[in-house]
């Protein structure tokens, strides 16, 4: 396993805090909000379709305003509700995609061409009440560095046990012909420098996935949260070379961090 803590976290965080303030209506910083963080590590698969792991650092920053607007932010995902509601939201997303270059574990992928860093930007939908909560969200490239667009469908359910606040989920996403073929496909190019078989990955449901987070309470202010992920590669993505012959379809998530409410 390698690491690549805090690489890109400056320029993510700057971007991401600078995103927040202009989506929210200027009277918002004079209100009174709830604010809470939360730092630690999780350990994501170093490409995706990867067998291989790497450890990352976990940012979490969640501030809600008694209107219903909030500002939330965890792992890589950022989303602003910009609706003066409890129970629906609306708003931008902006959501930042790591790169695939030659320093992953695996050889072969590591010899194709290099997939560099990229910004997602889009808009997403949702509810929450009593517990249950769902979203739509959408995202499309900004730096035509895969030049596709990603929609995904979540949803889940809020509960206490044993001491512990608990949420299961589920997810889906569907993937366009631009990012499946950038980071599934194997061209001519690329098959020649790897020695995998050509492919091409076409648009279609990526992958499904259910995850699951549960949260301590150390005290009134401090506490501890955990979470897992698994993710299963679909379709075009799940039979490419990249995955089937070099990686898996299977795609774990691990992480905790500790979370500070002010």
């Amino acid at each position: 396993m390698k690491s690549s803590l805090f690489k890109n976290v400056p320029l993510l965080l700057a971007t991401l805090v600078c995103f927040s303030i202009i989506s929210l209506p200027a009277s918002l910083l004079a209100s009174e909000v709830d604010i809470s963080m939360g730092a630690g590590v999780a350990v994501v698969p170093d490409y995706e379709g990867s067998e291989d792991y790497e450890a990352v650092p976990l940012l979490m920053l969640n501030a809600k305003w008694e209107q219903g607007y909030y500002v939330k932010f965890m792992g890589n995902r950022l989303r602003v509700n910009v609706v003066p509601d409890n129970t629906w939201s609306v708003g931008p997303v902006l959501q930042y995609r790591g790169k695939r270059s030659g320093s992953v574990s695996n050889n072969k992928v590591g010899d194709m061409k290099k997939i560099d860093a990229t910004f997602e930007v889009g808009a997403f939908g949702g509810f929450n009440a009593e517990g249950w909560d769902a979203s739509l969200q959408w995202v499309t490239d900004t730096s035509n560095e895969h030049d596709g667009a990603l929609t995904t469908l979540d949803g889940g359910y809020a509960f206490p046990a044993a001491g512990l606040k608990n949420r299961v989920g589920i997810s889906m996403t569907y993937a366009d012909k631009d990012y499946m073929d950038t980071y599934f496909s194997v061209g001519r190019k690329d098959a020649g420098r790897s020695g995998l078989d050509r492919y091409k990955a076409d648009s279609g449901l990526k992958d499904i996935g259910i995850n699951f987070s549960s949260s301590y309470a150390i005290n009134e202010d401090w506490g501890v949260t955990g979470l897992f992920k698994y993710a299963a590669l679909l379709n075009d993505a799940k039979d490419s070379p990249v995955v089937d012959d070099e990686g898996s379809d299977s795609q774990f998530t691990f992480g905790v961090m500790a979370t500070y409410k002010f």
